[in-house]
């Protein structure tokens, strides 16, 4: 049997789970080598038992394991990488109990691609959709690709979002990437391929179960520079996410409600816990872009980092050109109270970067 073969039924077997697929890979090296190796040899490294391994050895020569592996890469769209591949994303490398392989259907992120997960409730108010579409179709017309989990609610309205405004967006799925789960999301399923991919480490035919979505979580945070919670009770798989995000050392972010809404009490626990808050989706766009250490900065933002100034005072630098602009203007794009934004104002004249020209319109003055 040919090699592509060899590695789809080691990613897609489920009689060993994935802690002792990646110990028989670094044991035996390759899917091939484990495979071609003599049984007993296998059973003497004691990280399977002979059940295991006669389980396995019969779902390799079995016929339908044959047929699901002929229907899998018939889709051209269709393909798998291991964790020792080059194409392999870094950044999954680092999860808690990394994924020994990734089925795919479409095309992984470029190296350097910007990606900010978006995560909330399911049953989302009209307001947890609204922004949930505003900031992932924001997030898209400035260059950052959206990663969800295709889920109903804020996850299917950011995939859908980005996808409206031309961006690319990447779900980790519960199932199997065959499998169109929920299936009221058909339309998504559908575009995603073809702006990004659908991504799982569960084998064709594999439906959600509950663990599986949790599981899957992970690796939502661990592929994005930040996390945004839309909307989330107090219990939810959305704070997991944020969990998992801090644990890895990203950046969260939450969209603010009311206190009486129980839709919004886990986001506003995290913002409780010091989340940063989304005040608007062109301050948190703006804010991504300082943020994040790993996204290329443009030379507008070299000069920023040159300049020194502190976070706000950048956010509200960016806005200013040596073209006359409002403070109306530039409260609009920054999502800042009037007050907050006088202060940074006069702080960035008082330092000389801002010079007012006429009432309350101001340009840019790098100081020499």
């Amino acid at each position: 049997m040919n090699t592509a073969y060899e590695e789809y039924e080691f990613a897609a077997t489920r009689c060993f789970h994935r802690e002792k697929k990646r110990e028989l890979l670094e044991r035996f090296g390759t899917p091939q080598e484990f495979i071609g190796e003599k049984d007993d040899r296998i059973v003497e490294a004691g990280i399977i038992d002979k059940n295991e391994l006669m389980s396995f050895r019969q779902e390799y020569s079995s016929p339908r394991t044959k047929e699901n592996y002929r229907s899998f890469f018939a889709d051209q769209l269709n393909g798998i990488t291991f964790f020792y591949d080059g194409d392999f994303p870094e950044q999954l490398k680092h999860v808690s109990n990394p994924p020994v392989a990734l089925f795919i259907r479409g095309s992984l992120p470029e190296p350097g691609e910007k990606l900010v997960a978006m995560v909330g409730a399911r049953r989302c108010s009209d307001y947890g959709r609204l922004m949930s579409e505003k900031i992932a179709g924001d997030l898209a017309e400035n260059g950052f690709s959206v990663v969800s989990g295709m889920a109903l609610g804020v996850d299917g309205y950011s995939h859908r979002g980005c996808l409206a405004h031309g961006g690319r967006t990447y779900a980790f799925l519960g199932c199997g990437t065959d499998i169109c789960y929920p299936p009221s999301n058909r339309d998504i399923y559908e575009q995603i391929p073809y702006h990004g991919a659908l991504i799982s480490e569960f084998p064709r035919g594999m439906a959600p179960t509950k663990q599986s979505f949790p599981d899957r979580n992970r690796l939502i945070s661990g592929m994005s520079g930040a996390v945004l919670v839309i909307e989330a009770r107090e219990r939810s798989g959305s704070l997991i996410t944020a969990d998992m995000a801090l644990d890895q050392g990203k950046d969260v972010y939450a969209l603010p409600g009311r206190i009486t809404d129980p839709l919004s009490a886990g986001a506003n626990r995290l913002i409780w816990q010091g989340a940063g808050i989304i005040r608007s989706s062109e301050a948190i766009v703006a804010q991504l872009k300082m943020e994040d250490a790993s996204f290329e900065m443009n030379d507008l933002e070299e000069e920023m980092k040159k300049l020194n100034l502190e976070k706000d005072e950048m956010v509200v630098y960016s806005c200013f050109d040596f073209c006359a602009k409002s403070i109306d203007e530039v409260q609009k794009v920054t999502g800042m109270t009037l007050l907050e934004l006088l202060n940074v104002v006069v702080n960035l004249c008082n330092k000389g970067y801002l010079k007012e020209v006429f009432m309350n319109h101001y340009v840019r003055n790098v100081p020499v």
